[in-house]
This record gives C-alpha cells, structure tokens and sequence, in this order.
C-alpha cells in the first residue's frame, strides 16, 4: 500500500468517520432533542462540570493541576477561546511554534504582531499559544518545557489548545505554572459531525468577565451543541478513539511507512512526504480515512 501519492492520505486534521458516533448523533437526534435542548436552563452548568470532570476520568493520559481552572465557559469551538486570548492581549506580539494550528497565523498575519518562538527567543511583552497535543506530531512539543519555564520567568501569559487531547495517549503534563492562563478543549475532532456543532469549552484561574463570559451568563450559547456534547460525554470514554483504533493505526502506519504518532488518526511520514509539511520538521499526514471501512 505505500503510496506517499495516496489521494485518501489528507494533509488536514479529519475527524474519523466513526460509524458508532454516527449512529448515536442520528438516535439522539429525536423526540424534540433540539426543543428540549432550548428550553433546558440548567444545561449550560451541566455540560461543562461533567465535561472538565470527564476529561479526568482518562486512563490514558494525565493533565496534573486541571483542578486549578475553575473559571469554565462555553466556546464554539476552541477558536473563540483564541480569539478572546487575543483580544485581551493584544498589546502583545504573538507567539506559537512553527506548524501549530493554521489559524493562530491567519488570525495574526492582518491584525496582530507575531513571530515564531522558533525564530526568535521569548520576550516579556509577547503571549504565547500551544497545542498539547502538539499539532505537527500528535506528541509534547520537545521545547515545550522550557518555554514554558522561560514564560513563567518573564510573566508571559500562556493558552494550551487541547483540541486534540481525547485522540491522544501518553501525554502527562503539569497545568500547574504561574504563566499557564487559559486552556482550550473541543469535542470537534474527537467525534464525527461534532465538529459542525462548535462544541468546546474554555478553562481559566480568574473569571475576567470577558464577552465569552457575558454571553454565557445571559444563556447565550450553543444549546444544540452543549446538548449533544453532553450526550456524547455520558456514553463515550474520553480514551473512546484510542481503545478503538489504536490497532488499526498500527497497522496502517506500517503500510504506508510511517512513525505512529501519539495522536490514533495521525502518521509521521519521512522525507518521501514532504508535500505534507506544514512548517516544522516533522511530516504528519492525517489518516482518519483508512481507520474505518468505508
């Protein structure tokens, strides 16, 4: 099967087409769901205490000091997180590594300051966003630490993308650092279809009643999203996709010559798929496709 050309390999993040979640979004999707969802008032708080409780639960992966980030919001997605990061910051030069999420740069390349933590080292005005997993290896960045360590000495506010973190296993992290602010969770890429329902929660150490905090203290979210969300948490592991795949990534990796990655639906590629670079050194290809039969 090794075929760098492979038109089913994607350069982007796809969520896997899983034909459980499937099949659980289409019977959950009845009776007046939607009806009830807009009428529930207490749906707001249930969602989010049973999401972060949830995210403990993993026997797969360990985020120490979660406990800190009291301050929980909902979020359509972890997108409107970052740009709440960068409207309270923005008198800041922005900073992530070379390959995280697109979007930081789109966001920054118009409006904002940026460079690269790779090209440049940390200074005290700068603010500095990671995904964890690292969105180029599926892993822990390897200069994550000592960022972080460099951010805690200079007081440079920190924002952790978690958006990744129910694909993943092995990641033991330390939340617990004075320059760690916000964190950033989304439900999008771990379960089929999701990902259209924006569902995502934001986690701080202060409440700063910013406008995210506005409109959910009015009820002003995504009901339809925090509804189904709700559901899926009560019925799914947050290690669902690693106990599930986990196999078939395995093997698929070694058809097409790849380094798994810590992430179940990513391959590190060698030189031979370079055209799926985007920015650091490492080749991740997406392989959500070949994980199920379709």
């Amino acid at each position: 099967m090794f075929n760098p050309e492979h038109p089913k390999l994607s350069r982007n993040t796809l969520p896997i087409r899983d034909p459980e979640i499937i099949s659980f979004v289409k019977k959950t999707d009845n009776n007046n769901f939607l009806f009830h969802a807009l009428q529930n008032l207490e749906l707001k708080d249930k969602f989010l205490n049973e999401y972060f409780s949830w995210l403990q639960t993993s026997k797969l992966n360990t985020l120490k000091g979660l406990e800190k980030f009291k301050n929980l919001s909902y979020v359509h997605g972890t997108s409107q997180a970052f740009d709440a990061f960068y409207a309270e910051n923005s008198n800041r030069r922005f900073r992530c590594f070379k390959g995280d999420f697109f979007y930081h740069k789109i966001s920054w390349r118009n409006n904002y300051n940026y460079t690269f933590i790779d090209e440049e080292k940390l200074q005290p005005n700068d603010a500095v966003v990671i995904s964890l997993p690292f969105s180029d290896n599926g892993y822990i960045h390897p200069d994550t630490d000592d960022v972080i360590e460099t951010c805690n000495k200079l007081e440079i506010p920190v924002l952790i993308d978690l958006a990744y973190y129910n694909m993943a296993r092995g990641i033991d992290f330390n939340l617990d650092e004075p320059c760690i602010s916000v964190l950033a969770f989304s439900l999008s890429k771990g379960f089929y279809s999701l990902d259209r329902l924006r569902i995502g929660m934001r986690c701080k150490k202060e409440f700063n009643d910013d406008p995210i905090d506005f409109f959910n203290s009015c009820d002003m979210f995504n009901k339809a999203g925090a509804a189904m969300g709700l559901e899926i948490i009560k019925n799914f592991s947050p290690d669902h996709n690693q106990n599930k795949f986990y196999e078939k990534q395995k093997d698929v990796c070694s058809k097409f010559k790849f380094e798994r990655s810590n992430c179940v639906f990513f391959g590190l590629g060698d030189k031979s798929y370079s055209k799926f670079n985007r920015g650091s050194h490492w080749n991740r290809v997406c392989i959500s496709n070949f994980l199920v039969d379709n």
